[in-house]
């Protein structure tokens, strides 16, 4: 039985299976986490994986894991609706003043015989909007959230304008080349794109001077992506409306124009329960049969576990190495049944489909020490197929 560690709180009670069992202890063979910082203590030999329910990983210390051979699974698209919904809410906001007219209403005193009604609708001028029909929204990050972002702002009436690293064969979208070009004909710019070197400040002085003065910044990516210091500089001088983000930091606090949320993009009950069920589904997936699906340090892997055995290896990827193992393996008398591998930044995957037990217990750990002493293979594990359940 494989123990797991939560990290963040978790609504496990009803949660049960033979193959995992949900711990507190210090030496966990997985983490369960969301947002809260990974101790990098706790990446050791024991370490097999760290699952994230949520798709963001800048609190795990990614490039540890991969030298240790520890996956780190996250679940890309869990709460891709809550995100959006959260994000046309924000737009909502910066066209109509909601709160202000909330708050008039609220502090209204209607004396005896007189009609809260009319006196409320005499503030109405007060709060005179705009509308985003018509308006031109620019995304930037065109994943599972942004896809969603395009299309209901599409179904609002707006003009989608978007870019990505990589482009996506969109419907309702014109993708634009440059970051830069989506940001000078846009209404509206959406940051959603993930927090990596290239990414780190990429919203600078340089980039903010191409938006429109009544234009609006919104950052539901990662808060580092956009240059604070820089924002507040163009904020000052009138070259943006105004700006929201869903990471606070205390140099945007309480500053004209800006606008923090407590990071609640995916902060609904549906969100949080698909995405805890998916991290665990695919933690289950790797510990029982050394499955990958979606990781951002392990290339995607998968094969059907249809044989008695199961060896798993994480390795420094280069050429011919395929070779090297096949034979290694032939050598010691094992007969490959299947395998199948692929690569990712560096390091590849394999799963390979074999009867471990037309070896004997003294040959197995000799097979053990050979992979342990190999010099490109970072971590290997021997798996039993759960449906068939032969010894080792």
């Amino acid at each position: 039985m494989y123990q797991v560690k939560t990290i963040d709180k978790f609504e496990l009670s009803d949660f049960a299976h033979d193959l995992l069992q949900i711990s507190d202890t210090d030496a966990p063979n997985a983490l369960l986490v969301r947002s809260s910082q990974v101790d990098d203590a706790l990446i050791n030999d024991q370490l097999l994986a760290i699952t994230r329910a949520g798709i963001g990983t800048n609190t795990i210390n990614v490039n540890a894991c991969t030298e240790n051979g520890t996956v780190v699974l996250n679940t890309p698209g869990a709460n891709a609706n809550a995100v959006k919904e959260l994000i046309i809410q924000a737009l909502f906001r910066c066209v109509r003043p909601i709160d202000r007219a909330i708050a008039t209403v609220k502090d209204l005193t209607a004396g005896p015989g007189a009609d809260l009604q009319v006196l409320a609708e005499a503030t109405r001028k007060e709060f005179i909007g705009r509308e985003l029909y018509g308006k031109t929204i620019g995304i930037l990050g065109l994943g599972a959230i942004g896809q969603r972002v395009a299309e209901a702002s599409y179904h609002l009436g707006m003009q989608v304008l978007g870019y990505n690293r990589s482009p996506k064969n969109l419907p309702h979208v014109v993708q634009l080349p440059t970051i830069e070009e989506v940001m000078s004909l846009a209404d509206f710019v959406v940051v959603m794109l993930p927090l990596t070197e290239e990414t780190t400040g990429l919203i600078n002085r340089e980039r903010l001077q191409q938006l429109k003065p009544d234009a609006y910044l919104l950052n539901f990516g990662r808060g580092e992506i956009v240059n604070n210091q820089d924002l507040l500089e163009a904020l000052a001088n009138g070259e943006l409306a105004g700006y929201v983000s869903d990471f606070p930091a205390s140099d945007l606090q309480n500053q004209p124009g800006v606008t923090l949320l407590p990071h609640i993009g995916g902060n609904t009950e549906e969100a949080l329960t698909f995405s805890t069920d998916m991290a665990l589904q695919n933690l289950l997936n790797f510990l029982e049969n050394g499955s990958v699906r979606t990781s951002v340090n392990f290339p995607r892997v998968d094969l059907p576990f249809d044989t008695p055995h199961r060896i798993t290896l994480f390795y420094k990827d280069r050429a011919n190495l395929w070779l090297d193992f096949v034979q290694l393996l032939t050598d010691q008398g094992l007969t490959v049944k299947e395998m199948t591998s692929n690569a990712k930044n560096g390091y590849g995957y394999a799963l390979i489909n074999t009867d471990l037990s037309v070896l004997s217990q003294a040959e197995i750990a000799n097979l053990r020490q050979l992979l342990q002493d190999h010099g490109d293979i970072i971590r290997f594990r021997f798996l039993t197929n759960p449906s068939m359940n032969p010894e080792l």
